[in-house]
């Protein structure tokens, strides 16, 4: 992977390529200056076609945007690679290891096209009583993005396996019912992304 420069993907055209990602679309749309910062620490990236970009067992602190071409999810067995599900320009990947420090579950690698990326460190949200650098609305856009991709995530489970043991546990984990807006609802979510991500690293082990 290669970070892109200006000449490959200038600003204006990095941005209507970044629209197509709820997160920095809504981010846009609420405070372009916020959107400024978020640009300044995020890591625009390209990867080649067939590239591996995340092996099984790394540890990394990012999360992972794909912004355009397609990725494969897998992990190698005895009897050679199988394939776990496709990951599309739009979504979201690496949640789960970014909040919980975990290795990751399984390689990702391009398709025959080459792909471009963004990542963000999750340093910068992880201390939700910190906005000198992101603004608490920007703070509860990131966490209620990273709640529901873990709840679509247990809910695709869910679908394949509709007597998993574990799914009464989902329903046990609280949904914020305060005013929204403030910093009862990023500490909600944030205990709430936490324990999502506890769920889903339990059923990808059983």
């Amino acid at each position: 992977m290669h970070r892109v420069t200006k000449e490959e993907y200038p600003l204006d055209s990095l941005q209507r390529i970044l629209n197509g990602v709820t997160f920095f679309k809504e981010l846009i749309h609420q405070d372009e200056s916020q959107f400024e910062v978020l640009m300044s620490i995020a890591q625009i990236v390209t990867a080649e076609s067939n590239e591996t970009i995340i092996k099984k067992g790394d540890y990394s602190n990012s999360l992972y945007f794909l912004l355009r071409g397609q990725l494969s999810v897998y992990v190698e067995e005895e009897q050679g690679e199988h394939a776990l599900n496709e990951i599309n320009a739009g979504e979201v990947f690496g949640v789960m290891s970014m909040l919980l420090n975990q290795p990751r579950s399984a390689s990702i690698r391009t398709g025959d096209k080459t792909a471009l990326l963004a990542s963000i460190d999750f340093k910068h949200f992880s201390n939700i009583e910190d906005f000198s650098m992101f603004s608490l609305e920007t703070k509860l856009t990131f966490y209620r993005m990273v709640a529901n991709n873990l709840r679509w995530t247990l809910e695709r489970n869910k679908i394949e396996n509709s007597a998993h043991p574990l799914i009464p546990r989902l329903y046990k984990i609280p949904l914020f019912n305060g005013q929204k807006g403030g910093s009862d609802e990023l500490e909600a979510l944030f205990k709430q992304s936490h324990l999502l991500a506890e769920l889903v690293s339990e059923w990808n082990d059983s």
